[in-house]
C-alpha cells in the first residue's frame, strides 16, 4: 500500500470530454460540474470517454467520483503524447474499477436507484492509478456487465497528477458517515424521523512533513482553499479493497487548516474534509 495520495489539479476540468455514448440530455459536461445529481449517462453498460487537451498535462490518476459501477466493472486508460496518435503512451489493461461497491445497498422497489443514492453516500468511486506521464489525450473504457441498470453513469471526472508525501498519515484517520435525518417524539409517544441526506466525512493528521511536502501542502491550503473540490485516498492500491474503497473522498475542506512548524525541517497540519 502506498502513502495518502491527493489529487488538488483536476486537469479534466481542462479537456475537452466526449463519450461514445450518451443518454439524452445527461452528457459529458455534467462530468465537469460538482453537483451530485447533474451526471452523464450512457446508453449501455460499456462506454468509453475521450478527454483530449491543446496543451500537455500531467495524469497519474482518474477517478470517477459517484457513479452506478459495481464491485465487478473494469476501467482501462490508455493516455498518448499527441491527441492524433495511435500508438499508446501508456496503456493500464483492464482492472477493477471499485472491487467493494456499496452502490446498491438500498432497496426502492422497482425504481432503478442509479442518481436516486448520491445524496445518500451510497455511491462507489470508480478509481485507477498509474505512472504520471504528460498526454494531451486519454481514452478511458469502462465494462459493466453486472450492472442492473443497463448504463454506466458518473457524476465527476477527476483526472491529473497527484501528490504523495514522504511521510504517511499520522494518527488515527476519521472516517465519518454524517446524517441530516431529525428525530421529533410525535405526542402519542413515537419517535418519528425527518430523513434527510447523508454524506462523508474525512479527517487525517500529516504529522510529519518534509520542507517538500510542507511547500505542496500549503500550495494546497492557499490555492484550493474551502472552495475548490480535492480527490483524496488514504489506502490508494491497497491490498484490503474495502479499506481503499472507504477511506477516499472528492471533497472540500471544511475548515481552514493551520500549518505547524514543530521542529527543525519538520512541520504538520490536519485536514477535514467533506463530500461534495
Amino acid at each position: 500500500m502506498a502513502n495518502l495520495r491527493i489529487v488538488y489539479d483536476n486537469a479534466a476540468d481542462r479537456a475537452t470530454v466526449t463519450a461514445s455514448s450518451t443518454a439524452g440530455s445527461l452528457g459529458t459536461a455534467n462530468l465537469k460540474t460538482n453537483t451530485k445529481s447533474e451526471v452523464w449517462r450512457s446508453t449501455a453498460a460499456s462506454a468509453t470517454l475521450k478527454a483530449e487537451w491543446s496543451e500537455p498535462e500531467v495524469v497519474g490518476c482518474v477517478a470517477l467520483p459517484f457513479c452506478s459501477l459495481t464491485s465487478t466493472a473494469t476501467i482501462r486508460v490508455r493516455g498518448y503524447t499527441n491527441a492524433d496518435d495511435v500508438t499508446a503512451l501508456f496503456d493500464t489493461g483492464e482492472k477493477l474499477a471499485c472491487p467493494y461497491a456499496p452502490f446498491g445497498s438500498w432497496d426502492w422497489g422497482l425504481q432503478p436507484l442509479g442518481v436516486n443514492a448520491y445524496s445518500f453516500a451510497d455511491s462507489a468511486y470508480g478509481v485507477i492509478w498509474f505512472e504520471r506521464l504528460p498526454v494531451r489525450k486519454l481514452v478511458i473504457d469502462i465494462q459493466d456487465a453486472d450492472s442492473t441498470l443497463g448504463y454506466i453513469e458518473a457524476s465527476r471526472l477527476v483526472a491529473g497528477s497527484y501528490w504523495s508525501p514522504q511521510y504517511n498519515a499520522t494518527g488515527e484517520p476519521q472516517l465519518t458517515p454524517y446524517d441530516t435525518s431529525k428525530h421529533e417524539r410525535s405526542d402519542a409517544g413515537d419517535l418519528k424521523t425527518d430523513i434527510g441526506i447523508k454524506y462523508n466525512g474525512l479527517t487525517f493528521d500529516l504529522g510529519v512533513l518534509a520542507p517538500v511536502d510542507r511547500d505542496r501542502v500549503w500550495q494546497i491550503l492557499k490555492a484550493n482553499g474551502m472552495s475548490r473540490p480535492v480527490f483524496v485516498s488514504l489506502s490508494p492500491q491497497s491490498g484490503d479493497v474495502m479499506q481503499e474503497q472507504m477511506y477516499q473522498l472528492y471533497g472540500k475542506l471544511t475548515r481552514t487548516s493551520a500549518l505547524t512548524y514543530k521542529f527543525m525541517g519538520r512541520h504538520a497540519t490536519q485536514l477535514e474534509l467533506e463530500e461534495v
